[in-house]
């Protein structure tokens, strides 16, 4: 008997343990969902309807006051070039207002909802840089609606339309059908700020997620491709190699 109920409590464990499996801390940016394709292929053929690209994040562990994030993103060409089809968000660009961040992300069935219905934000950021175009959102929430994020559970943090405007006819913009690689450098994750110990100042608390989620196919999953992708996605391009590199990569000048 004792034997049967410790081999019962074992597979008891087992079953209930097994739905709480987490994934590590990372980012995801697909186009349709957040668990959608990595690549979109787009005739170029309408200047009507939109694409949908999903960014999506699994926090590390110690998130227990949330307050916003900040998302840089890098489009690239394979040779830094990108054409003025994605030009979106630049005064006077080809393409201008054809990009919109929405934050409402309660339909996104695979993922949950992190902002609870009440975030705000948008792009804060959006221009030519030395490998590409330097994209930059900033999204938050009310501090008194500051709450806890489960480690390793997979979040919708943002999603982006992308309209047909101006893909085909007269006054198109060039570069629609060119490969091109958006890839989600870096997260960082605000917390409501908290007096230190010893000063009694109150700083900023922030954590940082640089690595995609765990993706199938071989595309990493905070890199989304756009007719195919380049061959190495930028790979062959300068990129930053630390935090520092990359808040100057941004910072105006």
């Amino acid at each position: 008997m004792n034997r049967r109920l410790t081999l019962l409590f074992a597979l008891l464990l087992t079953v209930v343990a097994a739905p709480h499996a987490r994934a590590a801390a990372g980012m995801g940016l697909r186009w349709g969902s957040c668990e959608g394709t990595s690549n979109r292929n787009f005739a170029c053929d309408r200047a009507t309807g939109k694409e949908l690209l999903v960014g999506s994040f699994s926090p590390p562990a110690g998130i227990s006051e949330l307050t916003g994030i900040e998302v840089y993103m890098r489009i690239t060409s394979s040779d830094a070039n990108v054409p003025a089809w994605w030009r979106m968000a630049e005064s006077g660009a080809c393409r201008q207002r054809s990009i919109a961040v929405q934050l409402d992300v309660s339909d996104e069935m695979e993922c949950d909802d992190p902002w609870e219905g009440r975030a705000m934000g948008g792009i804060a950021r959006f221009r030519p840089g030395s490998n590409g175009l330097d994209v930059v959102l900033g999204i938050a929430i009310p501090q008194e609606a500051k709450h806890a994020l489960q480690s390793g559970q997979r979040y919708a943090a943002f999603k982006l339309h992308i309209d047909h405007q101006r893909s085909t006819g007269p006054g198109s913009c060039e570069g629609c059908t060119q490969p091109v690689c958006i890839v989600w450098e870096r997260l960082v994750i605000a917390q409501a700020t908290r007096p230190d110990p010893l000063t009694k100042v109150s700083r900023p608390r922030t954590s940082e997620v640089t690595t995609g989620l765990p993706a199938s196919g071989g595309v990493p999953g905070n890199l989304a491709t756009w007719q195919g992708g380049t061959p190495t996605c930028g790979a062959g391009l300068a990129k930053p190699s630390s935090w520092s590199q990359i808040k100057d990569r941004f910072r105006t000048r």
